[in-house]
């Protein structure tokens, strides 16, 4: 059948040809020639307009694609750009603190980059970008940039160290209340949090109360913020107040840290 179909139209493109290159044949043949042969025109003409349009479709998305691919690629450009712009402006922000610190009486040796943690999740220790090539040495004390107590240093490298925080749970920082005056030790307790230990029942505290370091256990200098009273147990069954303190640092999102001279 396709054949069929195939050498009909063969024939009519012939005849076609005949008529418009062979002089002289009647008119009346030419013209039913056409007559027959026109809607087979008509229908190729229209199927070639199809097959047109639907290749300049395709040629519209591959180029539809093509400015999309670079719309996206300027897009993660700029995000990159304003990524890093944000980036210079918490280092400028912090290194003002930093300034800050400084104008208060604190040598800052170094400013660094925690790049590893505690892998256990024990919040125990953090690594960071810094070690004896910077000049960096053991039991240095380690602040944030908002002047709050991070720990000290406990293992030095080459290019890094390790900074044993005060959540550790062997820590103990000399601390005292900052408008009371009274002085206790910071620990660590079990589920990782900070009290105060060793200040009697007899003095009055409040909730919301500032503890900074004393600077009398000879590890961090004094006036470091290490944080604010939360809660305070005044059980008969103990001689001291239990003083459940939050820390100023959130080590979970801790960054960048200080290192003091």
């Amino acid at each position: 059948m396709r054949k069929k179909n195939f050498l009909t139209i063969l024939t009519l493109i012939v005849f076609l040809i005949v008529v418009n290159i062979v002089p002289g044949l009647n008119k009346e043949l030419g013209n039913f020639v056409y007559k027959i042969f026109s809607p087979l025109e008509r229908l190729f003409l229209s199927v070639g307009n199809g097959i047109s349009g639907f290749f300049q479709v395709i040629i519209s998305i591959r180029d539809l694609n093509k400015e999309n691919i670079a719309f996206r690629e300027n897009n993660i450009k700029l995000e990159t750009r304003i990524t890093a712009l944000k980036e210079i402006q918490r280092e400028n922000d912090i290194l003002r603190q930093a300034l800050k610190i400084s104008e208060s009486g604190q040598i800052i040796k170094e400013f660094a980059l925690i790049v590893g943690r505690d892998i256990q999740g024990i919040h125990d220790w953090v690594l960071i970008n810094k070690g004896s090539k910077q000049g960096i040495l053991k039991d240095m004390a380690v602040i944030s940039p908002e002047n709050a107590l991070v720990g000290r240093i406990d293992e030095v490298s080459g290019d890094f160290s390790r900074v044993m925080l005060i959540t550790y749970k062997n820590s103990v920082v000399a601390g005292i209340i900052e408008d009371n005056r009274t002085e206790g030790l910071i620990k660590s307790s079990d589920k990782g949090g900070l009290f105060v230990d060793f200040i009697p029942k007899t003095e009055k505290l409040e909730i919301g109360d500032k503890i900074i370091t004393s600077g009398t256990d000879n590890l961090y200098p004094k006036g470091i913020l290490i944080g604010k009273i939360e809660n305070i147990d005044l059980s008969d069954n103990q001689i001291f107040q239990k003083i459940i303190i939050t820390p100023f640092v959130n080590f979970s999102k801790l960054e960048q840290v200080l290192i003091l001279k």
